[in-house]
């Protein structure tokens, strides 16, 4: 064989071999009468803890489609943190060729709960903050995959919200604990709604508590989270969160 033919069959390799990796195909959402969705069993989840979907398959035309499967595999779960793919359900699991085919009538909907370990690969628990996930259904010859959902791992502690009604100029005071396991606090506002309506005066420390003073400028209501931090702790690593949603009047 001469060394042209076979530098021309090595490069027909380079490309042919990831032309048939590429053949999987996902269509996205709500398409030819199929729609497929995910739900988070809860918009939060504990940090470290098992965080639980479910994904829907539903029949949204006037006629029985049939859904093919190559495999025993129905479902999957992916989770974006919050773009990057850091959890795939299926890594790790096999299934055997078993070809098969399910109709879904009009109207009809098929569902499973699929469960996620919020750990990084040390087994400590994941960093708090947005994460998103999609479902997929892996059908052939084209898989679907639900829209991106987003979803919160929160600190171990979220105190349910405070409502503090008050007047314009009328100063008030949120009182925190200063310490967690003999570890100072650090607290951090961290606002949902505000457009200027208060403001920050001071914060004042005594030997337990920890005192931050607001003072309403403009009628309306204002909503925030106070985190809390071990004073050397990294700030997506909070111990507590409490809400508060003040209403100037």
């Amino acid at each position: 064989m001469s060394i042209r033919i076979v530098l021309l069959l090595a490069l027909l390799h380079l490309f042919v071999v990831p032309i048939s990796k590429a053949t999987e195909k996902y269509h996205f959402g709500r398409t030819k009468g199929i729609e497929v969705s995910i739900k988070p069993d809860s918009q939060e989840f504990v940090a470290g803890s098992i965080a639980t979907f479910t994904v829907t398959l539903k029949n949204k035309s006037r006629e029985t489609i049939k859904i093919n499967y190559p495999t025993g595999q129905q479902w999957d779960l992916v989770i974006y943190d919050p773009v990057t793919q850091i959890f795939r359900w299926s890594n790790g699991f096999t299934w055997h060729k078993s070809p098969h085919c399910i109709p879904l009538k009009p109207g009809e909907e098929r569902s499973e709960k699929l469960s996620w370990v919020s750990v990084n690969k040390k087994g400590e628990p994941l960093l708090q903050g947005t994460y998103r996930c999609a479902g997929i259904v892996t059908s052939s010859p084209t898989k679907y995959i639900s829209e991106k959902v987003n979803f919160r791992l929160t600190p171990p502690s979220v105190i349910a919200k405070e409502i503090i009604k008050t007047s314009l100029n009328q100063c008030f005071e949120i009182e925190l604990p200063r310490y967690f396991k003999n570890q100072q606090l650090i607290w951090e506002i961290v606002y949902k709604c505000n457009d200027n309506r208060i403001e920050e005066r001071f914060r004042r420390t005594n030997p337990t508590t920890f005192q931050i003073s607001f003072k309403p400028k403009r009628l309306g209501h204002v909503e925030f989270d106070l985190y809390a931090y071990s004073e050397f702790a990294n700030r997506k690593v909070s111990v507590e969160r409490r809400s508060y949603r003040v209403e100037v009047e």
